[in-house]
């Protein structure tokens, strides 16, 4: 027994020691460090909320052991944010898992103090659930563990049996309860900051307003929807207005959804990304028309 207990003891110590070496402090708000996650060797993964400046960023790798930082971008939607160090450091970049979780597995949160100390708390995952969305932002998989993210740990890693980084630990997406951001999700997103220094959102380039749609008009123009998005106003230049559309025009469907809500209109377009088309059906003068709109980018 006692063998067993310290076997295991010493299993979990080797794996915060090596997952530690890719794990930072960052002090990015006047003081109050997060921490964070060596990405490659110049870039830094944290906790977007915990960021409240954008030039100036300290990162601590150990005692003493500063880098300069700016912010590179960030995801707000899924409180995700790269910093762009002034130099490249030796700290290891970080080994990302994909192994499928079950809850009751194992797991160990690593993070580190304003001072530069390595800390740890560990769990088991008290929650899995499929896909979600925050922000019309896309995250993978819900995981909440079962352990406490005490101030500064947001922005560290969770750990699995595996020893690799299972995700990311946030404390700032849902009202200051554990939430880790899964590690394909951390990897999307950031390779398109790392590229583009913001995640595009697609971006039709509307002001949309709900309406009803009477029965007299929805008899002389042969449809059946009841409600429909009125264009109260077309960005010139943007998508569509590249398609063609004008103010006074009424959105009936998107990609053969009906359009009772604004919501409606952003189910489909968390769906989609820049530059793929959408097919829109819409009254104009009390006619039918169909078109497709190239999808921009939110400026």
């Amino acid at each position: 027994m006692a063998s067993s207990w310290q076997q295991l003891s010493k299993e979990i110590t080797e794996a915060i020691d090596h997952t530690g070496k890719s794990i930072v402090a960052v002090d990015g708000r006047a003081g109050h460090t997060s921490s964070g996650i060596v990405w490659r060797k110049d870039f830094v993964v944290t906790a977007s909320h915990s960021i409240r400046q954008e030039a100036e960023i300290r990162v601590l790798l150990g005692a003493e052991q500063f880098v300069k930082a700016r912010l590179a971008g960030r995801d707000r939607g899924a409180d995700l944010a790269l910093l762009k160090l002034d130099q490249e450091v030796e700290a290891p970049p970080a080994e990302f898992g994909t192994t499928a979780l079950a809850v009751g597995d194992f797991t160990v949160a690593v993070a580190r103090t304003r001072r530069g100390n390595l800390v740890a708390s560990s769990g088991i995952v008290s929650g899995l659930m499929g896909e979600w969305k925050l922000d019309r932002t896309r995250i993978d998989q819900f995981i909440r563990p079962d352990l406490m993210l005490y101030p500064g740990f947001s922005g560290g890693a969770l750990v699995g049996a595996e020893g690799k980084i299972l995700g990311l630990n946030t404390s700032g997406l849902l009202r200051g309860k554990p939430i880790t951001i899964p590690s394909a999700t951390v990897t999307r997103i950031v390779e398109v900051i790392a590229t583009s220094g913001h995640v595009p959102q697609p971006y039709l380039g509307l002001v949309l307003q709900p309406v009803q749609i009477s029965e007299t008009l929805q008899a002389s123009a042969g449809v059946k929807a009841t409600m429909g998005l009125l264009a109260m106003h077309v960005q010139p230049g943007a998508a569509a207005d590249a398609a063609g559309m004008f103010v006074g025009d009424i959105l009936l469907e998107i990609d053969g959804k009906p359009l009772e809500d604004l919501t409606d209109l952003h189910d489909v377009l968390d769906n989609k990304g820049v530059g793929q088309e959408v097919a829109v059906t819409l009254l104009r003068g009390g006619k039918v028309v169909r078109s497709t709109i190239k999808l921009g980018a939110r400026p």
